[in-house]
């Protein structure tokens, strides 16, 4: 079982960022996906990581202590970010971004690239073009009514299968150990986050202009966001590397921890 964490908070020029933070060495900033909270990172992923970086996981606007005053948008989700980077004074941090979390992630490069040393995609995409239909749906439905029918549905799309019951006994152990850490997603931030990705639209030019060192992650057999958004985001970033897991669906890093951290330590630290 992994050590007891504990959650912060700090004052941005637009309101505050509930945050994790472990580790020693380059920042490296974990932004979640969709319906995501902190308890949704895998802590042999993250562990493993905080032994070559200083790793931050902050929560996304209204998930937490999360709240900010920027524009109800994706860019305003990436300004988010950039608050939180320039309220901890961070030096050139890595972003990491899982699913929304990479799309935030790219929209920061686009307008503040110069404060980033690069960016990791974990079963990202350009936009939500490349998602299912209906996961929305399948979220709310899950938020209203937390019952088990519910839960197996969104469980077996996540990892394109249900898991095994050994599987789900690691995936129990795996969770992060938060102090005090309770805040489940709430109907707020799946507004906020609805409006955010309906609403925002890739632009091929864009990638292409982008020069920063990007790894690009995704899983064969992803239900969520197709694995050919990922290909797409190689072929268009100019300076970026994909990695194709087999299986785990989206989420494949629970089933692949190890091997993607050392993915990322390795293409990132020569940065």
């Amino acid at each position: 079982m992994s050590k007891e964490l504990e959650y912060k908070l700090v004052k941005t020029k637009s309101g505050q960022t509930g945050y994790v933070c472990l580790g020693s060495g380059q920042p490296l900033i974990m932004l979640v996906g969709y319906s995501g909270n902190l308890l949704h990172w895998n802590s042999e992923l993250i562990y493993r990581l905080a032994e070559k970086f200083t790793v931050y996981l902050p929560d996304n606007r209204r998930v937490g202590l999360s709240e900010s005053s920027n524009d109800l948008s994706m860019e305003g989700l990436a300004q988010d970010v950039v608050d939180f980077i320039e309220a901890l004074e961070l030096n050139k941090p890595l972003l990491c971004g899982w699913s929304m979390g990479g799309i935030i992630a790219q929209a920061l490069a686009y307008e503040w690239a110069d404060l980033i040393s690069g960016m990791v995609l974990i079963a990202s995409q350009p936009d939500y073009s490349y998602t299912m239909g209906g996961l929305h749906t399948l979220v709310r439905n899950l938020r209203e009514h937390p019952g088990r029918e519910n839960r197996e549905k969104l469980t077996e799309l996540f990892f394109s299968e249900l898991p095994s019951i050994e599987f789900r006994k690691y995936l129990a152990k795996s969770i992060l150990h938060i102090a005090g850490y309770v805040y489940p997603y709430n109907e707020h931030a799946q507004q906020l986050q609805d409006h955010a990705v309906k609403n925002w639209l890739q632009q091929a030019e864009q990638l292409e202009q982008l020069d920063l060192p990007v790894l690009i992650t995704t899983a064969q057999n992803d239900l969520v966001t197709k694995a050919e958004a990922s290909w797409y985001l190689h072929t268009k970033l100019k300076n970026s590397k994909l990695i194709s897991y087999p299986t785990g669906g989206h989420f494949f890093m629970h089933r692949y921890a190890t091997e993607l951290a050392d993915e990322i330590i390795s293409y990132t630290l020569p940065l």
